[in-house]
């Protein structure tokens, strides 16, 4: 029996010691409080373990409890025992915090007990345990900080957050959430989310939302709700489903962002889309009618259009610009464009068209005049080559453009023509009308001259009326040969300065007193190379219209200068050179502007009828051009007039001096013999009779032919030739130097009223008198011929060379 009681004992203290052990390690300590006997504690071994009290603290008292509470919690844990005890509660449950007295450590104490009372409900004894609950109650409390930290951040955010049960109620709402319902936050957190959608998206978002719980992955909705406001914004919600520590879903959180403006702009931009595509497809039409239009224009132009790429070859060519070549479109793209069959007959045109597409894939239009062999024949083709660019000015192409000019040319041909005879028919209605006045004069004098009965003064009187007629009908034909550029010109080197100012010593009688004459002299000396005669006639003309155009008062000013250019005049381009510049300046009426591209044609006159003839600015211009120069008009009406003419400049000082014209007296030729040549009977015998009156023996020959047969069969029958210039076979130009080169010592004079040899190539140093010449000169001109050939007096024999 004893051991069986030893057993029981031994077993129930290992109960014990496993029950402490346990204790210990769940940090488990009992207590029993008397509460009759003045609240005697009796405390276990892990109680005053738990409670850093020694062994002998087992049985403290109710005042040492007390003292270990923390101060914050010592009021509130007295109270609430004390409480405890005076209901009729048999429960006792509280946390509280205790600092330990064996290290000053602050733990959280779980306190539980069962309160044993008597019959009247009296407290008598209390069986408890206290649980060191301190790292729970830590992250208790850090869960606590951590929640309120998400509330303080949430409720800053600027946007809706809020946290759901599984029954769509919140256990958390944020300020913007609140505020955006309008409602107090404990009537935030039942709200029904539904009850402000708007109507035409509550169908739809509802069965979105319902879809998207169920499916326990984030979802997003888009929808429009109304705020406190009343106003409808649009609103984007995103859920997060939310799962407890074991992995259970207890519910979402979800956050939302107003995006009205964003929707608003979306919606712009659709509307935008929307209206950029209808003007998109507008505009599409629109090219698309253009581009037919185009190419309608394209296919149907008279002119040739094609389209070169960087490398030169064909892209595109329009239907006239194959039809050109009898070609299809597949037969030339891909070519390079000199290469085609447009220039295959036409190698120096391929050569221009070449370098004219390299200038215009360069960035430069180049334009060129081509006459192409095609197999419609030879056309004449104005082509421009342009570079085509895009926006930022690159050059992505080249357009080819050519006109065919082949109908214009001979239309502009027909017209030139057409112009040159009412230009001549101009003319000549202009010279008949002056030469029949001439011829009256002739006709009346020498039918007064037939009279027996006429007296002596009155015979001299007619016979000078028609010697100065024919001067003045000489001086007509000089102007008409001078306007036509056919004048025989006899150029020399003279000094312009001196000249100048002889012929304003000639025309000082001519502008009278009233008019002032200013010569401007240049620095240097100036040379040029020009007929003296011709040039003095030009200046005369020049004087006396400016004395007309300042009404007989005024101011006449003439200069010379070098220059190196003849600037742009009348559509020609300017010319580079050497000339001598000669100004006649006015402060007359000045010349009307519509006037100036006409002053220089034929009989052009602002002047009365019977004032003059139209003919003098004709020689001007005919004078000027002839002698590879030009002339030159600047006027202000009311402002007076600057004629300027262009002579080629001379390098030598050599000056020659002119055989005047003017009368004298006749020089006697007894002893001389002449060769006459000249076609025409007439003027051949009135050559020889008056020759024969001079004093000079005669033969007279029809042809130059038979002038060299007569000199062959004896070269020193004759002292001098002279020798008409046009004549039937060899002309007296071709004449004269063959006898030049075969008889050197036989001198030539020639004799002519128009020559267009004369004038395209001079006399080439032969002596000339134009037709009609008076005795005095013809006299003068062959005793001088003579004497210089013979280097001697008159008479002297010549020697053979």
């Amino acid at each position: 029996m004893g051991e069986d009681i030893s057993a029981a004992e031994r077993r129930l203290k290992e109960r014990e010691a496993e029950l402490a052990e346990a204790q210990r390690i769940a940090k488990v300590g009992g207590v029993v409080v008397d509460l009759v006997g003045g609240m005697h504690n009796r405390r276990s071994p892990e109680y005053l373990a738990i409670h850093g009290l020694p062994p002998e603290a087992v049985n403290e008292t109710h005042g040492d409890w007390a003292l270990r509470l923390h101060p914050e919690d010592r009021d509130r844990a007295e109270r609430q025992f004390f409480d405890i005890l005076e209901s009729q509660a048999d429960r006792y449950s509280s946390e509280y915090r205790i600092i330990r007295p064996s290290d000053g450590e602050v733990r959280w104490i779980a306190a539980e007990g069962r309160i044993e009372r008597d019959a009247r409900g009296r407290a008598v004894r209390m069986v408890g345990a206290h649980i060191d609950i301190t790292e729970r109650a830590v992250a208790r409390e850090m869960l606590r900080e951590s929640e309120e930290r998400f509330r303080l951040i949430a409720d800053s955010a600027p946007v809706p957050i809020w946290v759901t049960r599984l029954d769509r109620t919140r256990s958390f709402a944020n300020r913007a959430y609140v505020e955006f319902v309008g409602v107090p936050y404990e009537q935030a957190l039942a709200f029904d989310w539904r009850a402000i959608l708007h109507p035409d998206d509550a169908a739809r978002v509802v069965k979105e939302s319902i879809a998207g719980e169920a499916s326990l992955k984030p979802f997003v909705l888009e929808a429009r709700y109304r705020n406190a406001d009343g106003h409808y914004r649009w609103v984007k919600s995103e859920s997060q489903p939310r799962w407890d520590p074991t992995g259970k879903h207890i519910g979402f959180i979800g956050v939302a962002h107003d995006i009205t403006a964003a929707k608003q702009a979306e919606i712009d931009l659709r509307a935008i889309n929307d209206r950029l595509e209808s003007l998109v497809a507008q505009r599409t039409g629109q090219l698309r009618n253009r581009e037919s239009q185009l190419r309608a224009i394209l296919e149907t132009t008279n002119q040739h259009q094609g389209l070169l790429d960087l490398d030169g070859k064909v892209l595109y060519a329009n239907a006239t610009a194959l039809a050109a070549g009898n070609a299809r479109l597949v037969d030339v793209v891909g070519q390079p464009f000199w290469h085609t069959l447009w220039f295959r007959e036409t190698p120096l045109g391929a050569k221009m068209v070449e370098q004219a597409f390299r200038e215009a894939a360069g960035g430069s239009s180049s334009r060129t005049e081509l006459e192409l062999n095609l197999p419609v024949g030879r056309r004449h083709l104005d082509l421009e080559l342009r570079p085509v660019t895009d926006e930022a000015g690159r050059v992505t192409a080249v357009l080819a453009e050519g006109v065919d000019t082949t109908e214009r040319r001979v239309n502009e041909e027909a017209l030139r023509q057409a112009q040159k005879m009412e230009a001549v028919g101009q003319l000549t209605g202009g010279v008949a009308h002056d030469f029949n006045n001439l011829l009256t004069i002739i006709r009346s004098a020498t039918d007064f001259l037939r009279r027996r009965d006429l007296p002596d003064e009155r015979r001299r009187r007619y016979v000078d009326a028609i010697s100065d007629t024919v001067d003045r009908a000489s001086r007509l034909t000089a102007q008409l040969l001078a306007f036509a550029r056919r004048q025989p010109l006899a150029p020399v080197t003279f000094d312009v300065v001196n000249q100048i100012e002889s012929v304003a010593s000639l025309v000082r009688p001519l502008v009278g007193a009233r008019i002032q004459i200013e010569v401007r002299r240049p620095s240097e000396t100036l040379f040029a190379l020009a007929d003296v005669g011709q040039f003095e006639t030009a200046m005369v003309n020049l004087a006396v219209n400016a004395r007309d155009a300042m009404n007989g008062e005024g101011r006449l000013i003439i200069s010379a200068e070098h220059v190196v250019e003849i600037p742009t005049v009348r559509a020609q381009g300017a010319r580079l050179g050497d000339f001598i510049a000669v100004s006649i300046a006015d402060n007359g009426v000045g010349i009307p502007e519509q006037h100036l591209q006409t002053i220089f044609e034929p009989f052009f006159t602002t002047k009365e009828v019977g004032k003059g003839t139209g003919l003098g600015l004709s020689q001007v211009f005919g004078f000027a051009k002839q002698s590879g120069g030009d002339v030159l008009v600047s006027s202000i009406a009311g402002q007076g007039a600057t004629f300027t003419i262009y002579l080629p400049r001379s390098d030598t000082s050599s000056v020659t001096t002119a055989i005047s014209a003017g009368s004298g007296d006749t020089v006697r030729g007894v002893g001389h013999r002449v060769l006459v040549v000249e076609d025409n009977p007439e003027v051949g015998t009135f050559s020889t009779e008056l020759l024969q009156d001079l004093g000079y023996a005669t033969e007279w020959v029809r042809s130059a032919a038979e002038a060299l047969t007569i000199l062959e069969s004896d070269e020193l029958a004759f002292d001098l030739v002279f020798s008409d210039v046009i004549m039937p076979g060899m002309n007296g130009v071709e004449l004269a130097t063959i006898i030049r080169d075969r008889y050197p010592g036989l001198p030539v004079v020639l004799t002519s009223g128009y020559s267009s040899v004369l004038a395209e190539n001079a006399h080439q140093g032969f002596e000339l008198i134009q037709k009609p010449y008076s005795v005095e000169l013809l006299s003068r001109v062959l005793r001088r011929s003579i004497g210089e050939a013979r280097g001697g007096a008159p008479g002297s024999p010549r020697l053979p060379e």
